[in-house]
């Protein structure tokens, strides 16, 4: 004997029922009803119904259709399909049910080529659902014929139907307004991870609302609820309530809110990989374009260099045309004022490596201040206090020029008289120290503030901003560059790590 459920009618005692967790969906139940009683107009929601007649009379309705119950009749009863019966006879009407779910395949959303595949970094969850619902209104929601809404994930209606029953429009005004239903209007609360199964509701009338969670790749995209329906036994009810709905309508609803749900998440994830495609394509279209623009750019710096080539030799062969016309007049300042700029010249045109020698840095250093001594004759004086032992370490190309030279661009710019240069080196422990002091104006504590904050922040092209950047591209931590000013002028420190190390010896003076 199978489990027998009671009803307003009657009863359906269920004969076969899949098991739980089963594929199968089809069930079969014997339904009785009694003599002289109604089975009231109503939708068949949820699932759809195939009935043999095996005894008693009676009259029912399908759709506009009205024909006779009797034995060996049969009929089909479609998802959405209007039906009434009544049992007119002295005797009970029994019919062999057979009940199928509305659906038995997630159906396929169709989206035209344009709103499927939009170039955009991301799905917007919302507009989304809003776009794939109205996709399924066409195809499969109505249908249906199932009260039915559909949310998104901050709880604003996507999607009403219009089959509430009579009992809900007219004593909650639902169709009015969706929130004035309190099975509705109650607030979902949804934390991750997700529970992706569907549960149930009854309001204070007995009618029951199942809510699914629409869940994609852990991702909420929003909720189904539907029902509104009456299940249980066939005790006195409320008058004016829907009657009760056997078992298979029921579980119908839920598997049909069920495939619904999985619809709306296979058309997501097929949304995500378009964009996901979409997003890949762009990232290999500009790559494309910057290897492209890197081609370009090569080229143009290949032809720049090939120009500095010619102009270099240019450069070197006028300014040696110049010496020896220098030679020929005796004049013997301009011939050394030259070969100080050829040297100067040649050396910042260097690229084979990124250090030299100090004494090689510090030649350099004496054709850019001969050159200043040139410019300012007897005023500038400039002393060189160098440890003999440091001449053959590794320091940075070009790093010492720029900080001398910030002693004439900012130091000297307002000076009257004498101006007074010092380069020293000596061993400070495992690193060397090179202290570049001035006799300028200095600077108040408001500029040595600022000038700090941009050399540690990296920003500009300052001369000095590019001289700390170099020490920290080369020695990380290991260098260190300070920079103090008072009245008396300014002096800058730097201390580099030393590769050879060896005793520290006599010093050497130059001027």
């Amino acid at each position: 004997m199978g489990k027998i459920q009671k009803l307003d009618w009657g009863s359906i005692e269920w004969i076969y029922e899949p098991e739980e967790g089963s594929m199968d969906n089809m069930r079969v139940g014997l339904s009785t009803m009694l003599p002289g009683k109604v089975q009231p107009r109503h939708i068949h929601c949820g699932d759809e119904q195939l009935m043999y007649v095996l005894s008693g009379h009676g009259r029912q309705r399908i759709g506009d259709v009205e024909s006779n119950l009797e034995a060996g009749s049969i009929y089909h009863v479609s998802t959405g399909m209007a039906h009434e019966s009544v049992n007119d006879g002295d005797e009970p009407i029994v019919k062999l049910l057979i009940s199928i779910p509305a659906l038995t395949m997630a159906p396929k959303v169709r989206m035209n080529e344009a709103e499927r595949v939009k170039r955009q970094e991301a799905i917007d969850r919302p507009e989304f659902l809003r776009d794939t619902v109205k996709e399924l209104f066409r195809s499969m929601l109505a249908p249906l014929k199932l009260p039915l809404a559909i949310f998104d994930s901050e709880q604003k209606p996507v999607y009403k139907s219009r089959e509430y029953p009579e009992y809900c429009r007219r004593t909650c005004r639902i169709e009015e307004n969706l929130e004035n239903c309190k099975l509705v209007n109650r607030k979902n609360v949804w934390v991750p991870p997700y529970y992706e199964g569907a549960s149930a509701c009854v309001c204070e009338h007995g009618l029951w609302v199942y809510t699914l969670p629409i869940v994609a790749g852990g991702e909420l995209l929003g909720y189904i609820e539907a029902g509104h329906v009456r299940t249980g036994t066939g005790e006195e009810a409320e008058e004016g309530l829907p009657y009760n709905v056997p078992d298979s309508t029921v579980r119908g609803i839920v598997q049909v809110i069920h495939k619904l749900s999985e619809a709306i998440c296979n058309h997501y994830e097929v949304c995500r990989m378009q964009v996901a495609l979409q997003h890949n394509v762009r990232m290999l279209s500009d790559r494309r374009r910057e290897e492209a623009l890197l081609q370009e750019t090569l080229r143009t710096t290949k032809d720049q260099a090939f120009n500095l080539q010619i102009n270099q030799h240019f450069l070197f062969n006028t300014l040696n045309t110049i010496a020896g016309l220098a030679i020929r007049e005796e004049a013997i300042s301009t011939y050394q004022a030259v070969g100080d700029l050829a040297q100067l010249l040649r050396y910042t045109l260097r690229t084979d490596s990124y250090f030299v020698t100090l004494g090689e840095e510090l030649e350099y250093l004496k054709n850019y201040t001969n050159l200043q001594k040139l410019r300012f004759r007897k005023r500038l004086e400039v002393e060189y206090l160098i440890s003999s032992v440091l001449l053959e370490e590794k320091v940075p190309f070009n790093f010492l020029q720029p900080i001398v030279e910030n002693c004439f661009k900012h130091g000297f710019k307002n000076k009257a008289g004498k101006m007074a240069v010092s380069i020293r080196a000596e061993r400070d422990g495992e690193r060397m120290r090179l202290a570049i002091s001035d006799n300028g104006e200095g600077m108040t504590e408001e500029t040595l503030g600022a000038l700090r904050k941009r050399v540690g922040s990296g920003e500009g092209n300052h001369g000095t901003v590019m001289v700390v950047q170099k020490l920290k591209s080369l020695y990380g931590d290991s260098a260190s560059y300070e920079v103090e000013a008072s009245e008396d002028g300014t002096t800058v420190t730097v201390h580099i790590p030393m590769e050879r190390g060896g005793e520290d010896e006599t010093g050497i003076a130059g001027r």
